[in-house]
């Protein structure tokens, strides 16, 4: 490849968020699109080129059948040689980095004048959250931009909750080194202290400025209840805030700046800049009327006529009537799409919405003008003036809120999902919303626990509809509140059908299963196997088949429920479903036949869960494959297979605070080293069960008190104390003690210990 062809790929920002990713660990294209927000096809189609180029290297994986493209960095470091007569590129980068911040939102600052003793107090505060504010179009913006030109920046558009804003943290930090607060979340989890602790050490870790712009969009008290925290425990990094007015993130660790307009010597700079000269007279009425506005006084740079008496009543209403008045026809049409959104529009966006050709002209005659900024890769109308040009222009919302709608499902994201729903809402097409309703159960079934809050905020604006309270329904029972699902189903259940119907009878049978209602689950699991009969959808069948799955082993006919599993497989194949589906079913049969007593066929197919989960970046499911992994090599006494598999995902699931995971990969990890004779490690991993049940409550952590006492005993020494503190503890489960025992019989003589392991009083 041609040197300026490959200086061409490292300019497009796109690229350097994937090579910035692939920094931190190899991964496939779909991955790689999860967390850009881009098409698959986009990413995958880039990193050929990038291969091509020899800056990413790509390799075959063959999982189950499968051939699995995975991506990792080839180059780390790129350095550009100026000689006599030619130009190298070769050797190591060492000084100069380009910023690459993920989905990057930085405003191009393009015009800026003054500000010196505001950009100096702001790099100068030592304080962790700094905030800007002021009145729209006051520049705050610009200023944050200009002061920290390498911030990471997040956007608000007012749709999101503090869960959502957590995610788009989580993916910052990923981009720049730091994974486990996305880890945290991509693995399931949601308690805010712990999201709170990973995002304060992320941030303490990285030392990154992270810009949040326009907060005076966000109505969640738990985002601000966050930034109040931030303020008063981080020690490195920093937040800066932008908003119109001045926010409730406390006192302390805060810096607040309320920005005023442009001081008259800047103004007067701005004014030179703008139109070459200008009279004393002229710019001391100009002032007068402004303040030193800088929008206002762009406004009437670029677009009001020389000499104009701006004297009037309504200012910007005069102003904007001026320069409107001189806008083509598609300048008005494109402005006054543009003014429907709040959040910035990407070039795509408004080639998808406005197929004109004349386009670009359009948007860059605005951009002159001042009538709009750019942000990042975006476009949007000044707030100061979006009200304006709602009243005036007749372009229609229901039509361009459809037609970005579509744009953002080409997108095939859950994240533009959750944006295509909210504006097909504000179209008001009830009828649409069913089949985005069947959409996301056939491919975002993730928003509902990755996005709870936000997706129950957007589905509660779109009034009475069956399909919708079928969809809070789910939000409800993911979050454990089974008797208010279960009203909401049954009350709506006859008035939905097709696949929705499928997935309602469906998550009815788990919630009896749950509530240990078999013959209600029954009833519902025949009625589940009917309408999938009906519909012959490969999906609905996968549905059914894992309920009765279920069914099956909660009943205790587990080989019927091994001969069900296995029909899961097929019909995951035929649905092709994700493959964190496919390595959850493997993972089903494993169990199923580790429960039969058959841990070498259970290994069989809990390792086929490990390598898909592997190929396709699931790190949450490859850490529960080889916890399973630990189990199944602990059953067949390879000792030392099982505490190398039980240290991954003790050592994983600690990373991401998920500690009943953690506390189970310890117990076979603490019995397996005794296994091992090493009895040292299986000490301190024992010790650290029982903190963690101290902390918890967790129950399986007191058998670290067990392996503690079983410790002793081996060591010559009186384990009987710890033997009864684990008994204390374990004095409402005697079946889970009852376990525990028969666990650590695999690796001691049970028989020898007997008079310890009995409870003091045998009525016990």
């Amino acid at each position: 490849m041609k040197l300026k062809d490959l200086l061409r790929l490292l300019s497009s920002e796109a690229n350097l968020q994937i090579l910035s990713l692939l920094s931190t660990k190899a991964m496939n294209p779909r991955e790689l699109a999860r967390l850009l927000n881009r098409d698959e096809s986009d990413v995958s189609r880039r990193l050929k080129v990038l291969e091509k180029a020899g800056l990413v290297e790509g390799k075959w994986t063959r999982v189950d059948g499968k051939n699995v493209r995975v991506y990792s960095l080839k180059v780390e470091e790129l350095k550009i040689r100026f000689n006599p007569g030619e130009i190298r590129l070769e050797g190591r980068v060492e000084e100069y980095s380009i910023p690459v911040g993920f989905e990057d939102q930085r405003p191009g600052v393009s015009v800026f004048v003054g500000r010196e003793k505001e950009i100096e107090e702001l790099r100068r505060r030592k304080e962790p959250v700094l905030v800007v504010y002021g009145i729209a179009g006051i520049g705050k913006t610009a200023l944050v931009a200009k002061a920290f030109p390498r911030a990471l920046w997040y956007h608000v558009s007012g749709e999101e909750e503090v869960e959502y804003f957590f995610w788009r943290a989580g993916m910052l930090l990923q981009s720049i080194g730091y994974g486990e607060l996305l880890e945290y979340l991509r693995s399931g989890g949601r308690e805010e202290k712990t999201l709170l602790d990973l995002l304060k050490k992320g941030i303490e870790k990285t030392g990154p400025t992270i810009v949040i712009d326009d907060l005076h969009r966000c109505n969640d008290e738990n985002l601000f209840r966050v930034l109040r925290l931030l303020g008063r425990e981080l020690k490195r990094g920093r937040i800066v805030i932008t908003s119109r007015v001045k926010p409730p993130v406390g006192v302390e660790g805060v810096f607040y700046l309320k920005l005023s307009g442009l001081r008259p010597e800047e103004a007067y700079n701005l004014a030179l800049l703008k139109r070459g000269s200008i009279s004393p007279e002229e710019f001391a009425e100009l002032y007068r009327i402004t303040r030193g506005h800088p929008l206002a006084l762009n406004l009437i740079f670029e677009s009001a006529p020389r000499g104009k008496s701006w004297s009037r009543e309504n200012f910007f209403e005069f102003l904007f009537e001026e320069v409107y008045s001189s806008l083509t026809e598609s300048e008005k049409t494109l402005l006054g799409i543009m003014a429907l959104f709040s959040k910035p529009l990407e070039y795509e966006a408004l080639k998808w919405m406005y197929p004109n050709k004349g386009l670009f002209p359009a948007l860059h005659s605005l951009l002159t003008r001042g009538l709009i900024e750019r942000i990042g890769d975006g476009y949007t109308v000044h707030e100061i003036i979006r009200s304006f040009v709602r009243e005036v222009s007749n372009v229609s919302p229901e039509e361009y809120y459809h037609s970005y709608a579509d744009y953002l499902l080409e997108k095939d994201s859950p994240e533009a999902f959750l944006k295509a729903f909210k504006y097909t809402i504000k179209a008001g097409d009830q009828t649409r919303l069913r089949e985005l309703t069947e959409l996301r159960l056939r491919k975002f079934r993730e928003v509902v626990v990755e996005f709870p809050k936000t997706y129950m905020k957007i589905l509660q604006e779109a009034g009475d509809n069956p399909y919708i309270e079928a969809e809070k329904a789910e939000i409800e029972f993911q979050r454990g509140f089974f008797e208010k699902a279960e009203e909401i189903w049954i009350r709506v259940m006859d008035r939905i059908e097709g696949i929705q119907r499928a997935n309602v009878l469906t998550f009815l049978v788990d919630l009896y299963l749950e509530k240990e209602e078999i013959e209600k689950a029954e009833k519902y699991l025949k009625e589940s196997r009917e309408l999938a009969k009906e519909l012959d959808n490969p999906l609905v069948w996968l549905w059914y088949q894992i309920e009765e799955t279920k069914y099956l082993y909660y009943s205790g006919r587990v080989e019927e429920a091994l001969e069900s599993a296995f029909k899961e497989l097929e019909f995951a194949r035929r649905a092709k479903a994700n493959p964190d589906t496919e390595a959850l079913v493997f993972l089903h049969i494993g169990d199923i036949l580790l429960t039969l007593n058959k841990p070498e066929e259970a290994l069989e197919y809990y390792t086929k869960a490990k390598e898909v989960s592997e190929a396709y970046g699931i790190s949450f499911r490859a850490n529960i494959a080889y916890f399973e992994m630990a189990k199944a090599y602990y059953r067949l006494k390879r000792f030392r297979e099982a505490s190398e598999f039980a240290r991954k995902a003790v050592n994983y699931f600690i990373r991401i605070r998920n500690y009943r995971r953690a506390v189970d990969s310890m117990a076979y990890l603490a019995v397996s080293l005794i296994g091992l004779g090493a009895l040292e490690e299986a000490e301190e991993i024992s010790q650290e069960m029982v903190k963690i049940g101290q902390a918890t409550g967790y129950p399986l952590s007191w058998a670290g008190y067990i392996f503690l006492g079983a410790l002793k005993n081996l060591k010559g020494e009186d384990g009987r104390g710890y033997f009864r503190l684990g008994r204390e503890h374990l004095r409402e489960k005697p079946w889970l003690y009852e376990a525990i025992l028969n666990s650590l019989g695999r690796v001691l003589d049970i028989e020898q210990f007997q008079e310890t392991f009995k409870p003091e009083n045998q009525d016990e």
